[in-house]
């Protein structure tokens, strides 16, 4: 009698070792890898002159202003600027443009502004990247420096 309830629970458990095992079988082979969004997305190369991308240094040296004077096909424009200051320090600003009507035009501050404005000293290197996308969809990047 012992002997046939230890058969049954060998039995059982070889079983349930069984399927478990066919069950991680089976689900690993229907899992497909989907591309993710960044692996499909191709990004194209834009000219400066494309878009009408102008880039100077603010009169004052505190702030840089771009412009981009070329809307048309313009549904979006993310922008990052990049510079390095005062002790070879690495910095950066970050945004999003309003694409409403013919041109745009941005003043950034190359700094920081609480309730007061801090600005950095000694800049140099002054990088802008625009990541444009245009009416068809298609994602677009421009670069250009002072």
């Amino acid at each position: 009698m012992k002997n046939s309830k230890n058969l049954i629970i060998v039995g059982a458990i070889i079983l349930v070792i069984l399927v478990s095992g066919i069950f991680v079988l089976v689900s690993k082979k229907s899992t497909k890898p989907t591309p993710s969004p960044a692996q499909s997305e191709e990004i194209l190369a834009l000219s400066p002159d494309d878009i009408g991308l102008t880039l100077e240094m603010g009169s004052d040296g505190k702030r840089v202003i771009m412009e981009v004077a070329k809307i048309g096909d313009l549904t979006s424009i993310d922008y990052q600027l990049s510079y390095t200051s005062k002790g070879d320090i690495p910095r950066g600003v970050i945004g999003a443009l309003d694409v409403k009507g013919k041109t745009i035009k941005k003043e950034i501050i190359l700094g920081t502004c609480s309730d007061v404005c801090h600005y950095d000293q000694n800049v140099s290197n002054i990088k802008i990247i625009l990541k444009v996308t245009k009416t068809d969809g298609k994602i677009y990047q421009v670069e250009k420096s002072l």
